[in-house]
């Protein structure tokens, strides 16, 4: 499973996200709640709009900027429509400040 190093931890602001692009091309939304990092494709399913754009709420949930479609941060399941499919997700790391993201390809 290749894994990329994509951010400093310091970059992914408290209960916030920032969007990062991976080697392929593949954006990705890093997020940051109660100190924990978890990673999604910064695609919401609704319209393809950037999740990064968005907002972490205090349920834990991405809202989607556009249309207001929410997304659990760690299993990227759907809570909030107008989407109806989960967002896909992704292995992340910490290690030595750095935010490492595994990918399946």
């Amino acid at each position: 499973m290749p894994s990329h190093d994509v951010a400093s931890l310091a970059d992914v602001p408290d209960d916030g996200v920032l969007g990062v692009g991976l080697p392929t091309g593949e954006r990705i939304c890093l997020i940051r709640w109660r100190g924990v990092v978890s990673a999604v494709r910064d695609e919401c399913t609704h319209q393809a709009m950037p999740l990064s754009a968005g907002d972490v709420q205090p349920d834990g949930t991405i809202e989607c900027a556009w249309h207001g479609a929410r997304f659990d941060c760690r299993t990227g399941a759907v809570r909030q429509g107008p989407a109806e499919d989960d967002v896909a997700v992704y292995e992340v790391r910490v290690e030595n400040g750095r935010v490492i993201v595994h990918t399946a390809d």
